[in-house]
């Protein structure tokens, strides 16, 4: 009977997957957006090269083995996201409307999968959205890969940001 208690308890423990940051998927930094590395989707009106985001921009990601929390730095005011690692669904507000994900672990990249109800003066889209946040080999470039279907096509925008000392 004791063995086989024991036995259970060693299996367990061998056979539970690790947490990411058991198996080195680290991105607690403050990270600095890389505008030349990044690709923005094309201007919709008007046409001529890519939209860009507020220079400036940074970072701050928190995580701990369940929650990965990113707090954007923007010039006209910071937007805290907030992903639940354990696949259960998180909800954050942005400044257009609410989306509703669920994140889990793909090998070392964290993939997050949902909707995003956005408001317009034509009323409200829901969009589903896809991400994937990855980290370079040596830890010091954060790539987040965001596509966003729509009724007018895919929308993919690759965010690169550099880890700042």
């Amino acid at each position: 009977m004791k063995f086989t208690l024991t036995l259970t308890i060693v299996l367990v423990v061998l056979l539970a997957p690790p947490s990411a940051l058991e198996q080195g998927t680290d991105f607690n930094a403050t990270w600095q957006l890389d505008q030349g590395a990044s690709e923005f989707p094309q201007q919709r009106r008007g046409g001529g090269g890519g939209s860009r985001i507020a220079a400036g921009l940074t970072l701050v990601i928190t995580q701990t083995d369940n929650v990965l929390t990113m707090e954007h730095q923007l010039d006209r005011g910071n937007r805290i996201l907030t992903y639940y690692l354990d696949g259960s669904e998180s909800t954050n507000s942005g400044p257009r409307g609410e989306q509703t994900t669920t994140s889990q672990w793909n090998g070392a990249s964290l993939v997050t999968e949902g909707t995003m109800d956005v408001l317009t003066p034509r009323g409200t889209f829901s969009l589903e959205l896809f991400e994937r946040h990855t980290l370079s080999r040596d830890g010091q470039t954060l790539t987040i890969e965001t596509t966003r279907v729509t009724p007018r096509g895919d929308i993919t925008t690759t965010l690169v940001y550099t880890k700042t000392l």
